[in-house]
């Protein structure tokens, strides 16, 4: 165990240690508010039975007022400090969550993404990026919708056309910089999870933004607004001077209510759309205080936090998103007072009340609707970016990829190690390509897959700007294609064969576009004859030898390793091995370099109790 790993462990166990100390002092808090609740709760009581039972009105009455008073400041105060217990016992959990992270202990996290898998994706699925035990399993810590897509959208970064180094570069340093808060992510999490009890965006509120509010129209607004004011004009007449007819404010209010009935059911469309996103508005608006008052200094993460503000209308102050939501949610609390019948025929009654709302709604949707959007994009970002972060709390001896762009691909890595692999059990390995394939041979479960899903995941890690599980890495901007796990459909009438001929044409493609790209192919064409396998591969090879491109290949067939004779694709052969004693077969999963000579599969037929 590595000296940064022991620190993690210690730092892990010390956060540990003070969160369970915070939150069995405010447990007894709790505790003790309950009862002194209790307590005065029943000195209320008390004073109320005195009240009626002896003569002494004054002084019990007085004594009943005080001791309810105090019952209801001890009942907001132990409602505040259950909010805070609850607070930190989702730390608590998230924190469990990292700790599960670094033993890779899946069945302790919550999101695995499966929502997310894309079929016919050129790597998605053969390098186990999202679904159960994925990826995005181990590092997501995202808890809405924008930032599960977003961490989506940068772990996918290797299928893009055109890769921008520099949103890597920038993404490397605000993950740096992450990645040294752990505590400050846990409570950024945990801001998240206690608001959005749900993963989707709010859908409404974009809708709402997007279009224009509906009303009955201006003339009956104006209409409205005329019938009020008559309305109350007669009125005031009609209690001030003698003789005059009270039939005058009745008619007015008749009118008022045709007006109600005719404009009802246009306002509602808009009233109705309310009621869909209010309750998130109080959530998102938590969401941004909590990320508006984070000190920040990398680029990136100072470049969202500036998204969360913008200039106001008319002041020329900075308005931060967490108070144009509020804003909204006040609006939207009138709102609430109509949804009550009653209520909501007494103010529209004798006030233009729906059309006040729905002014108030038109005007925040023009001066701050149109930036909601990004803004909750923002968050997003930063929760993907916390995501990538836990990467350096799985793997602490892990290192930043150094990345440039070239148009002649290499990969160079020291100490790589596959992520979805625990850390205690991980065996790591030096690997080098510049150019052309690297043919990886060995016996059956040697580790050749592995290492090709090591070099393909750990590329991802690289571009989506997160740490690898690596001493060193170095690699070119390359795009991704991968011909590993090949399924058959047998409703489709699918076979094995053609799953694959289709993924090998999707590699293909991408080669012919002439875009740097890094393939894996693992046995290919194992679902056909062993000389169709041969030559159909040998034809791939030649069709993938070109100065843009180089890739990984594992096989079986020794043939295919002896065609290149003349030196027509350039090749490099690793391979990995087994040891058998007293006690069995054995792998040690080291790369080595050349070609293998040794098979297994006899040994494990007779092991399994097929042959003898």
């Amino acid at each position: 165990m590595s000296s940064n790993t022991e620190k993690r462990n210690a730092d892990l166990d010390q956060r540990s240690e003070e969160l369970d100390r915070e939150l069995s002092v405010i447990q007894d808090k709790a505790g003790q508010l309950a009862n002194l609740r209790g307590v005065s709760f029943i000195g209320v009581l008390a004073f109320v039975i005195l009240f009626f039972s002896r003569e002494e009105k004054l002084v019990f009455g007085i004594g009943a007022g005080i001791c309810l008073l105090i019952f209801i400041a001890f009942v907001i105060r132990h409602g505040r400090i259950k909010a805070q217990a609850k607070r930190i016992a989702m730390l608590r959990e998230i924190h469990d969550q990292y700790i599960a992270r670094t033993v890779h202990d899946f069945s302790r996290l919550p999101d695995d993404g499966e929502d997310l898998k894309i079929e016919k994706h050129p790597f998605s699925g053969d390098l186990d990026l999202f679904g159960n035990k994925s990826l995005f399993h181990l590092i997501s810590v995202a808890h809405t919708g924008y930032g599960r897509r977003q961490l989506q959208k940068w772990l996918l970064t290797a299928a893009d056309e055109k890769m921008d180094l520099d949103e890597i570069l920038a993404r490397q340093k605000a993950v740096e910089e992450l990645s040294g808060q752990l505590k400050l992510v846990e409570e950024l999490e945990a801001s998240t999870q206690l608001n959005v009890k749900k993963k989707a965006s709010p859908q409404a509120l974009l809708a709402f933004i997007a279009s224009e509010v509906v009303s009955a129209g201006a003339g009956i607004r104006l209409l409205r607004i005329l019938s009020t004011v008559l309305l109350w004009v007669s009125f005031i007449v009609a209690l001030f001077l003698r003789g005059y007819a009270f039939f005058v404010p009745v008619f007015f209010l008749a009118v008022q209510l045709f007006l109600m009935v005719i404009s009802y059911k246009t306002n509602d469309v808009t009233f109705s759309l309310v009621e869909k996103f209010y309750p998130e508005l109080r959530a998102y608006s938590n969401i941004f205080t909590s990320l508006e008052s984070v000190d920040v200094k990398s680029e990136y993460l100072r470049s969202i936090k500036k998204r969360l503000y913008g200039e106001g209308e008319s002041e020329g102050k900075e308005r931060t998103a967490s108070n144009q939501l509020q804003s909204l949610y006040k609006t939207c609390l009138l709102i609430q007072a109509r949804m009550q019948p009653l209520l909501y025929f007494v103010l529209n009654l004798v006030f233009p009340f729906d059309e006040l709302c729905l002014a108030l709604l038109e005007k925040w949707r023009k001066t701050s609707g149109s930036r909601i959007p990004d803004k909750l994009l923002a968050i997003g970002e930063w929760e993907a970016l916390m995501s990538l972060a836990t990467m350096n709390v799985i793997y602490p001896d892990g290192a930043f990829a150094e990345i440039k762009e070239s148009d002649k691909p290499y990969f160079s890595a020291k100490g790589i190690g596959h992520p979805l692999i625990a850390e205690n059990t991980l065996v790591r390995n030096d690997f080098e390509l510049d150019k052309g394939c690297a043919m990886i041979t060995g016996s059956n479960m040697s580790g050749k897959t592995t290492l090709l899903r090591t070099v393909g995941i750990n590329a991802v890690l690289a571009y989506a700007g997160s740490v690898s599980p690596a001493t060193s890495l170095k690699l070119s901007l390359m795009n991704i294609g991968a011909s590993m796990r090949i399924e058959d459909n047998l409703g489709e009438g699918v076979s094995t064969f053609y799953a694959e001929l289709v993924k090998i044409e999707r590699i293909v493609k991408i080669a012919e576009s002439g875009r740097p790209l890094l393939f894996l192919i693992d046995e290919i064409f194992r679902g056909t004859n062993s000389k169709d396998r041969t030559d159909g591969a040998w034809i791939v090879l030649k069709k993938l030898h070109k100065p843009s491109i180089i890739g990984l290949m594992s096989t079986h067939d020794y043939e295919l390793c002896k065609m290149n004779t003349n030196g027509e694709v350039d090749l490099v052969y690793y391979h990995f091995s087994e040891f058998y004693d007293d006690d069995g077969l054995h792998f040690d999963y080291l790369l080595k370099n050349g070609m293998s000579t040794e098979t297994n599969a006899k040994y494990l037929m007779k092991l399994v109790g097929i042959t003898d």
